[in-house]
């Protein structure tokens, strides 16, 4: 099972750099807003929809993707569950996650 996805700490990998200015790979991290109130070590979990983390390389404008890929079977909040390998469209997927909390 994938290691469960926390908000603003965990890594995303942008493959293409295709963040609207960029030019390259990059990495950024999972967005800022998760799970008001579903924590994994004490942080917010990532969710459906909530949006990838700043692209960190100049020229970059804000990517407003949202989680498109999650689990099927944990839900938070009503909206599915974010872990390692899921992707903010087919662009930036997750990277790491907890590493002692795992989602099916």
């Amino acid at each position: 099972m994938p290691a469960v996805a926390r908000i603003n700490t965990d890594d995303v990998l942008s493959r293409t750099g295709s963040g609207f200015g960029c030019g390259s790979p990059m990495q950024t991290t999972t967005g800022a807003i998760g799970s008001p109130n579903v924590f994994v070590n004490s942080i917010a979990v990532v969710r459906q929809s909530d949006v990838v983390g700043v692209h960190p390389a100049a020229g970059c404008s804000t990517d407003t993707s949202g989680l498109s890929s999650y689990s099927s079977t944990v839900f938070v909040n009503g909206l599915g569950l974010g872990r390692i390998g899921d992707e903010y469209t087919s662009d930036n997927v997750i990277i790491s996650g907890s590493t002692n909390v795992f989602a099916g």
